[in-house]
């Protein structure tokens, strides 16, 4: 295993890791680790909850498909339109949390992007 480097230490005379000549210091980089690593494991397990709750949905979901499947509805137009409409949701909600002058603000870059608005594409493709 290769030598790790030092460096002196004027205030001590003691060797310094190099690490902390930048501010970083072993035991709190290993603390922020160890911290960010709990709370990690904790959106984990309610990730985890989150699965387990959500699957009577899924399946009902699945069903809903096979449904219209079976009603003569093309399995693949049908769950691109769903999927399209989630997406319209999920986009009509980016700017729900932004100021009026932060729309604005948003609006404009919009138009100097030249960006259209999500349904005006849909409707001319």
């Amino acid at each position: 295993m290769p030598k790790q480097a030092t460096m002196p230490d004027d205030t001590t005379g003691a060797t310094v890791h190099p690490a902390a000549v930048n501010g970083m210091s072993e035991g709190a980089l290993k603390g922020f680790v160890a911290e960010y690593e709990d709370e990690q494991g904790k959106i984990d397990a309610i990730m985890r909850d989150a699965a387990t709750a959500c699957q009577p949905h899924l399946d009902q979901q699945k069903a809903i498909k096979k449904a219209a499947a079976e009603a003569g509805i093309p399995k693949k137009p049908f769950s691109a339109k769903i999927r399209e409409r989630s997406l319209l949701r999920r986009a009509e909600q980016v700017t729900d949390s932004l100021s009026e002058e932060q729309k604005s603000i948003f609006a404009e870059i919009s138009a100097k992007l030249g960006d259209m608005n999500l349904f005006e594409h849909a409707l001319n493709g």
